[in-house]
């Protein structure tokens, strides 16, 4: 039986918008937090009104949509999604005042919280883009509609360019700087010589001052101890493999991003951010190796 085609026609540019939503949604959220707390956390509140940043969120998500409502062009999308990104970050980030019975804003979990949704709506897009390819008609009904009315990048927004500009410099740095000779090896025996320090600090065979394992809470803790078998797993067969190693260190970094750092934003709050830095550079330099071709 001939297999029926559906009337839906996806969006080439799909990866990219959903890409640069959750960008700006997570920059939103910490520059927001960054200046109220800078600021002292003011209130917009003429009279005895109060007006929450949520509901400038939702203005955002509103701009958006409508944006997308009334244009085709796929620069207008673009724009849309940024705005969108905006209004989402904002959006989420009044999520303490809804789930306490307090209004409380800087209830202790809510990061974590945010977190756990920004990996949910990470695993959510990338399903999309791993899904199966595009068919001949959506790829021609995208090619017809981006040669009359151009492709995304066609616009004249100052925010989309410097945004483009930001990143692209980013890209160009961030590539250069995995590119020197030694950088990966040398990351990774930083990346080996941390876990498997946390590792020797749970059995109590170490006790550094300058990684304070004892501050973490106990989930946390259970994160670092299977990220270190894992990592003392890749060591114990780098002899025979070193990209066998570097399997079982991209599992011991994803482990750290998708346990250990969920703990860590609910006991440190935005502190954490650096550690999931740390986290997110292990894991691009681990896939730079791995996408090389076996020798």
């Amino acid at each position: 039986m001939r297999k029926r085609q559906s009337p839906l026609v996806r969006d080439t540019d799909t990866g990219n918008l959903l890409e640069l939503l959750m960008v700006i949604a997570v920059v939103t959220i910490l520059v927001n937090r960054t200046l109220l707390a800078a600021a002292g956390y003011p209130q917009v509140s003429p009279g005895d009104l109060h007006i929450a940043h949520m509901l400038w969120g939702g203005f955002l998500m509103f701009i958006a949509l409508v944006m997308v409502f009334r244009f085709w062009n796929p620069s207008v999308r673009r724009l849309a999604a940024f705005f969108g990104g905006m209004g989402f970050g904002l959006f989420i980030d009044e999520l303490g005042k809804f789930i306490t019975d307090t209004n409380d804003y800087f209830y202790k979990p809510t990061i974590a919280v945010i977190y756990v949704i920004f990996i949910l709506m990470y695993l959510f897009f990338r399903g999309f883009a791993e899904k199966s390819e595009l068919t001949a008609r959506e790829l021609q009904v995208n090619g017809n509609l981006r040669k009359d009315l151009g492709d995304m990048h066609d616009t004249s927004s100052k925010l989309l360019k410097l945004y483009d500009a930001v990143k692209g410099q980013f890209e160009d740095s961030f590539d250069r700087t995995i590119a020197i000779r030694g950088f990966v090896p040398a990351l990774m025996i930083v990346f080996v010589f941390l876990n498997l320090t946390q590792l020797g600090i749970i059995f109590g065979i170490v006790s550094p001052g300058w990684l304070p394992v004892n501050d973490t809470s106990g989930m946390s803790i259970i994160g670092i101890f299977i990220s270190g078998i894992l990592v003392l797993t890749g060591v114990l067969v780098i002899h025979r493999s070193f990209r066998h190693a570097f399997l079982w260190f991209k599992r011991a970094v994803l482990v750290s991003i998708f346990i250990t750092q969920i703990f860590l934003f609910y006991h440190s709050q935005l502190t954490a951010i650096w550690g999931l830095a740390v986290d997110l550079l292990f894991y691009a330099g681990i896939e730079n190796y791995l996408r090389k071709p076996n020798k």
